[in-house]
């Protein structure tokens, strides 16, 4: 088995002589083999190898076997690290959870050691048992790809040597060679979707067909390379279309819109990848064809609600993926002349006469600035706030228009529209929309001695 494994190795580049490795160790019969023909490598490779092993305290016996592995690895003067996953809680998504702390603590080693490769022992039957998973969870196509034998990790990389041998072949090894190993008993239970894979259905599929397992791997490699070349057609496009901001990513429909549905489908889901997947958020087939759906209705506004507080929003040829807003606060503000008020963090508003230039916060003089001469006739305190239902703004002496159709005329989108501010007057007559329109009832009269200025200044 070396020689096919070092060859393997060899073959596809894994390491170079006298390079620096760390070896993912449980203890089990997987990586403790891998630990034996490492050892062989080393030899003749001159590698420095480190062995790397944690205790997930789930089983009475795992301190014992860390404290052989510690002893074995002192024999064999081979550096140790371990770590103790000590959470109280490990009842619930413990596979994922332990599977992170595991890979939090290997990327901390081989940044403090400096070690540029990691070693697993993942197999076939673990290939097989991914694939399968995913294909019952109903994962995406780019999910498929099951177990890579070689990906960037950390700073450096994470190699899996053994997709070549099945769990068989690794355990016939150990027999024949003395290893040393422990049976992890929490394998045996059907707890865990996983496990019931493991030891209900896929020796089923291998008795059903003895190449099961290399059929498993042979479509693994296919969907890699499938995925290579939709990544080559899609990821130009997403960096033309997707801009990340602040508050998440903006969309550009208008091209996309024109793309055939697979091209509209794999661009979406790279989307998701890049954007709040790894933020933790699941994203379904379902909730894709959904979107894919609102994206090319002809309503210029819609909303599509996601896990965490995500949505993603649809407003005329942009779409917003971003956390989901809380509707703002209805504050409203009272303004009297000579007075002025911060309407948020970011917007500040003033009125003053125009022979009376009153001195200007230090933070916002270099904000944008609008500003507005209204009729000393307009009767005070001025209310600002929100825009209200029913709410309607005087064009000209004989046209009113309702300020939401005002809105729609101007194709302005609803979050825009719902931030937007309106200043009154003490009769509750809209004055100006600050950025949008003022009314002809602020416009100065010839006979006006007195004339206000309206002063709003916004950060950009």
């Amino acid at each position: 088995m070396f020689q096919e494994f070092y060859n393997h190795c060899k073959k596809n580049d894994y390491w170079q002589p006298n390079q620096k490795i760390l070896l993912a160790v449980s203890g089990g019969v997987d990586s403790m083999v891998l630990l034996e023909l490492m050892q062989i490598a080393a030899r003749k490779d001159q590698l420095k190898l480190s062995v790397a092993h944690v205790d997930h305290q789930l089983r009475a016996e795992s301190m014992a076997e860390s404290i052989h592995l510690k002893n074995y690895c002192r024999k064999n003067s081979i550096p140790y690290y371990s770590r103790i996953w000590d959470e109280q809680d490990k009842t619930k998504n413990t596979e994922a959870r332990a599977r992170k702390f595991r890979y939090d603590f290997f990327t901390e080693i081989m940044d403090q050691a400096e070690i540029p490769l990691l070693l697993t022992a993942h197999h076939s039957d673990d290939q097989a048992e991914t694939i399968l998973m995913k294909l019952t969870r109903g994962s995406a196509l780019l999910n498929l790809v099951g177990i890579r034998a070689r990906q960037s990790f950390g700073r450096g990389e994470l190699i899996r040597p053994f997709l070549i041998f099945s769990k068989e072949e690794l355990e016939q090894f150990a027999k024949q060679s003395g290893i040393v190993y422990f049976e992890d008993s929490s394998n045996q239970t059907t707890a865990y979707m996983r496990n019931r894979l493991r030891h209900q259905v896929v020796p089923l599929l291998k008795k059903e067909n003895p190449n099961f397992l290399q059929h498993m791997s042979d479509f693994s490699e296919q969907i890699s390379f499938a995925d290579d070349i939709i990544r080559s057609v899609i990821e130009p496009k997403y960096s033309q279309w997707v801009e990340k901001t602040t508050e998440g990513w903006t969309i550009q429909l208008s091209e996309l819109k024109q793309e055939k549905r697979s091209v509209q489908t794999f661009f979406i889901m790279m989307l998701f990848q890049k954007s709040i997947v790894p933020e933790g958020v699941s994203i379904n087939q379902l909730q894709i064809q959904q979107l894919l759906f609102l994206l090319n209705q002809s309503m210029p506004q819609l909303a599509m609600d996601l896990e965490q507080g995500w949505q993603i929003m649809k407003e005329y040829d942009l779409a917003y993926l971003r956390k989901k807003k809380l509707s703002h606060d209805e504050k409203t503000f009272y303004l009297n002349e000579g007075e002025q008020i911060f309407l948020s963090e970011t917007e500040w508003l003033s009125l003053e006469t125009i022979e009376t230039k009153r001195e200007q916060p230090q933070t916002v003089k270099t904000w944008k600035e609008l500003s507005l001469l209204i009729s000393g006739e307009i009767p005070l305190p001025l209310t600002i706030r929100h825009r209200e239902n029913g709410d309607r703004i005087s064009l000209t002496p004989n046209l009113t228009k309702r300020l939401n159709r005002f809105f729609i005329d101007q194709k302005i989108p609803n979050s825009i529209r719902d931030q937007a501010w309106v200043v009154l007057s003490a009769e509750e007559e809209i004055i100006w929309v600050p950025q949008f329109v003022n009314s002809y009832l602020s416009i100065p009269k010839e006979t006006d001695k007195i004339l206000y200025r309206l002063l709003y200044k916004v950060k950009e």
